[in-house]
């Protein structure tokens, strides 16, 4: 297991790659999905109309944590973190984890922040994300050859991975916000993202690599356990989300959105249309990561969110 260190150094050389990646904040909703399989919108329909109910939801959980605790994390000795570059740039930029920085204290219950030379390798891992462990050598292809690679190597079974990125934080806040669109419910167990996502499915059914991938990406690299994603609070290993609407912010919050607004009239949405996830993430000793997700209500596959 590398130092934290030398997790900082190999970030540095991760840079020149990602930067591409972290230059596209417009996004489609289904993008941060991971190990999730893209919907059609019949299915993502019927899937909200079944519903689970309290029952069903306990049962799944259980299902899923079982699942869990039966494979091992896929996860790289050696990560490479998703980051733009090493520590610190005066906190400023794309390095920066704390995306919701004037808006945090604002709308979460104050809770320390835990900076990146604080944090252990899975800290660092839950904060920034990584490189799946069966992408680096893809990761590390020129874009043509990458191009081919996926060309070639259409199933995930087939190339071992369903996205290079796993960062579990940001995929579940983007899910969970595309749940709250279609349902109108806040979440508060990760259990009916996954099913709404067609995680579970995966999960559950498919195939030793898919199950082990789509794992990972509702997986804390903290607790080793499945993401908890409603804590206020401070809990060790997880997390919180919440949603809120433009007017909200400004006017029960005291946000100034001036930011969002400008996002907003660049990508054509409409304020009364306009959602966004708020989410902070913890380490071991206060608030690791913080981010955001914007996107349309009449068309979640039009947004934007923070890196």
């Amino acid at each position: 297991m590398l130092t934290d260190k030398a997790v900082y150094r190999r970030a540095v050389s991760a840079a020149a790659h990602m930067l591409a990646w972290m230059a596209a904040a417009v996004i489609a909703a289904g993008c941060a999905s991971g190990g999730a399989p893209r919907q059609t919108e019949k299915e993502a329909v019927l899937r909200v109309s079944a519903g689970l109910s309290g029952d069903d939801l306990v049962s799944l959980e259980s299902q899923l944590r079982a699942a869990r605790s039966q494979t091992e994390p896929n996860y790289p000795a050696e990560p490479i973190l998703l980051v733009k570059s090493d520590w610190p740039l005066e906190w400023k930029g794309y390095g920066n984890p704390f995306q919701l920085r004037p808006y945090e204290e604002k709308v979460f219950a104050e809770v320390a922040h835990q900076p990146p030379p604080d944090c252990s390798t899975q800290e660092l891992m839950l904060a920034f994300g990584w490189v799946h462990k069966n992408a680096e050598g893809y990761y590390r292809l020129p874009f043509q050859e990458q191009a081919e690679f996926e060309h070639e190597h259409r199933k995930l079974d087939e190339r071992g991975f369903q996205s290079f990125r796993v960062h579990p934080a940001k995929e579940i806040a983007g899910n969970w916000l595309g749940y709250y669109i279609a349902t109108g419910k806040k979440a508060e167990c990760l259990a009916e993202v996954a099913h709404w996502r067609g995680c579970d499915k995966l999960i559950l059914e498919g195939t030793p690599t898919e199950r082990s991938d789509a794992l990972d990406r509702i997986t804390s690299p903290v607790t080793g356990e499945l993401m908890e994603i409603h804590h206020p609070e401070f809990s060790p290993g997880n997390m919180h989300v919440d949603a809120f609407s433009l007017s909200e912010l400004r006017e029960s919050c005291g946000v100034d959105t001036g930011k969002f607004d400008d996002i907003c009239a660049h990508q054509g949405i409409a304020e009364e249309d306009a959602v966004l996830a708020f989410y902070r993430v913890y380490g071991t000793k206060g608030t690791v990561k913080t981010g955001w997700v914007l996107r349309s209500r009449s068309n979640p596959h039009v947004g934007a969110e923070s890196f």
